[in-house]
């Protein structure tokens, strides 16, 4: 992430409430959230699911809705098994591309979506690439959306094999709050699930999802 990017972000986490615009989750012993994006994925997110049972763990997964409509079976099984539903846009179409009037409808074709799932109106939207404009970011929070970024990204998406993300999770100064970007379109966050979850109980944080920190707030 460049600067500039950056200090953005830090401004925006300054003025905006903390419960609309997500970098982090709370100091203390609030846990460590493990997000996935991109998905569902016919054969990486059933594999993921069974993972995250066995270690009793339950994640947040943003979800691109025209892939999430192709596998509606396992929007059923996520909200079964307790983890937490947020949307990723419709198409994951290049920021600088989209407008803000066609982000919106990808948003709203999404919330009617998940809708239909039994997932309720999802207000935890995730941006493409995490870029957003002035613009688009002012019409999100007009529509009652919560904006979520991540505060540690592994760049699982650029990774050929799961060694160097193994080493990033083994190495990564993690902390209670942190929010991690990984990618069940990936089989990398298989073989390296079992150390993320035992790095965080080493650091005494519980791996949880969204919804341990964000209560749920009517979207008109």
């Amino acid at each position: 992430m460049s600067a500039h990017r950056q200090l953005l972000r830090q401004a925006l986490r300054a003025v905006l409430p903390e419960d609309r615009f997500l970098v982090r989750g709370p100091s203390g012993n609030g846990g460590i959230a493990l997000t996935f994006d991109d998905g569902p994925h016919p054969e990486i997110t059933p594999r993921l699911l069974d993972a995250l049972a066995q270690h009793q763990v339950r994640a947040t997964f943003f979800l691109i809705g025209r892939e999430a409509e192709r596998f509606p079976a396992l929007i059923g099984r996520m909200l079964r098994e307790g983890h937490a539903v947020g949307h990723h846009s419709w198409t994951h179409s290049e920021p600088a591309e989209t407008t803000a009037a066609t982000l919106l409808a990808e948003v709203r074709r999404c919330q009617e979506l998940l809708a239909a799932y039994g997932a309720g109106i999802s207000d935890r939207f995730r941006p493409p690439k995490g870029q957003l404009t002035a613009v688009k970011l002012a019409r999100l929070l007009g529509a009652r959306q919560r904006v979520i970024l991540w505060s540690a990204d592994p760049k699982d998406y650029q990774l050929e094999s799961e060694a160097p993300l193994l080493a990033w999770v083994n190495g990564a100064p993690l902390a209670s709050g942190d929010i991690v970007l990984l990618h069940d379109t990936k089989p990398h966050c298989l073989a390296v699930l079992p150390a993320l979850v035992e790095r965080a109980r080493a650091l005494g944080q519980p791996l949880v999802s969204l919804d341990a920190w964000l209560p749920p707030v009517a979207v008109a």
